[in-house]
């Protein structure tokens, strides 16, 4: 695990060999090659194959156990423990992407590079307080702060790893340079049941 802070946010990173999941992902879209997994929800603005419509029945939430149970102890959590409350796979191929959006009401969410190699794109979050800095502090050092002073990140990653972030942070995945699949596990993590489905804010 690595900690880190993105714009003074805190950002969880650990790694988890992806074979099974990249298999029953390659077996999924081999059987829904000529058509999407399911429809994109409504307000998605985008082109992806997702199944993000079934993450509720958060099939793969046992391949993730000693992740949640590290990320636990990672955050101190006292009397609760962290799970994984939905997840669903998103294949992106060519000029396919994902516009900007968040997963709140979610308390953490986490994106998994199943399939990825050096043709795709990382997931590119977005400064939530870059408009102000901008403002406020552009003829400062402080603004010269990439932390601070930079309108996005994309973190460097390879296959396995995972990203872990809170929900309110806003990302997006740009247009592919590859034509192989770039796969991955969404998914979204609480403490008490509740509901976390993905809301779209304009």
């Amino acid at each position: 695990m690595k900690h880190e802070l993105i714009f003074g946010v805190p950002i969880f990173r650990y790694h988890l060999e992806s074979n099974k999941i990249k298999e029953i992902a390659q077996e999924k879209f081999s059987v829904y090659n000529e058509y999407p997994i399911n429809e994109a929800p409504p307000g998605w603005q985008c082109s992806l194959r997702t199944e993000f419509n079934t993450s509720k029945e958060n099939v793969y939430q046992d391949l993730y156990s000693g992740v949640m149970d590290q990320f636990t102890k990672d955050l101190a959590l006292e009397n609760c423990r962290a799970y994984i409350d939905e997840s669903w796979l998103n294949y992106y191929i060519g000029s396919e992407n994902q516009e900007e959006h968040d997963h709140l009401p979610g308390f953490y969410s986490g994106i998994h590079f199943i399939k990825y190699d050096d043709g795709h794109t990382a997931t590119r979050f977005v400064n939530p307080i870059y408009q102000l800095y901008s403002f406020m502090y552009k003829d400062m050092d402080l603004y010269k702060n990439p932390d601070f002073g930079s309108q996005h990140w994309s973190p460097e990653v390879k296959e396995g790893d995972i990203i872990i972030f809170p929900s309110f942070l806003r990302h997006l995945v740009a247009p592919q340079k590859s034509d192989e699949h770039r796969i991955t596990l969404a998914f979204n993590i609480n403490t008490i049941k509740a509901s976390t489905r993905r809301v779209f804010q304009d």
